[in-house]
């Protein structure tokens, strides 16, 4: 898996949350020899060692910064940007490893799967997002944005002065930049304890608003900029 020398993985950690524990597990046990970059607005915990490829930044609480300095740390030609509750599923890896292979300015993304931890229905949310991304080329940072680190650069990074949908205003300008997006074939699972603690209608009928109220400003800034 040489090629992954390649790549710098960037994985946000918000207040509180310890999921990133089981992802920087499973990318350390497959042997790959990406840069991993973990940035959280807390010191990296006493009781782990990170190996030397690991690498907790301590950061401004924000997702959208959070990202934009793991990523101009990160000392790769290619970036992945990983939600730190996400799961790798079996071909995941394999999929990436084609996609640096190939050496384009794409935006690559994944198709989405919840984790059995939420109510039944989030299955249905997951088809949502995966045809939304697909017709309509707008996938959630939770779908594992990959890029050439260039095209990054590209595009400024991710808006800070957004509280939320920054991954939406990013892919918007992506789009706007003429740069092509592509979604991968292969599965990335996230964790659906959202939909469990806040109800499985009321966060759909929210996200949805979200969605669309997002890309409209973002849209209307890319206009008037």
């Amino acid at each position: 898996m040489g090629v992954f020398r390649n790549l710098s993985i960037v994985i946000p950690v918000g207040p509180g949350d310890e999921s990133w524990r089981k992802l920087v597990a499973e990318l350390v046990e497959s042997g790959i020899n990406a840069e991993i970059i973990l940035c959280a607005s807390t010191d990296q915990p006493g009781d782990i060692d990170f190996p030397a490829h690991v690498e907790w930044i301590v950061t401004s609480q924000g997702r959208a910064g959070q990202l934009n300095v793991g990523a101009n740390q990160s000392s790769r030609r290619f970036i992945w940007f990983v939600h730190a509750d996400t799961c790798l599923t079996a071909s995941a890896l394999t999929v990436v490893n084609h996609y640096l292979q190939s050496d384009k300015r794409i935006l690559g993304y994944f198709r989405l799967r919840f984790a059995s931890d939420g109510p039944w229905q989030t299955h249905l949310n997951a088809l949502a997002a995966n045809i939304r991304s697909r017709l309509f080329d707008l996938p959630f940072g939770d779908q594992g944005l990959i890029m050439h680190k260039s095209l990054f650069e590209q595009v400024d990074g991710f808006d800070e002065n957004l509280v939320l949908g920054e991954d939406l205003d990013f892919v918007v300008r992506v789009k706007a930049a003429g740069f092509q997006l592509v979604q991968l074939p292969a599965e990335l699972v996230t964790s659906a304890r959202r939909y469990q603690q806040q109800g499985w209608l009321p966060t759909t009928m929210r996200h949805v608003w979200l969605t669309w109220s997002l890309t409209r400003q973002a849209r209307q800034r890319i206009r008037f900029a």
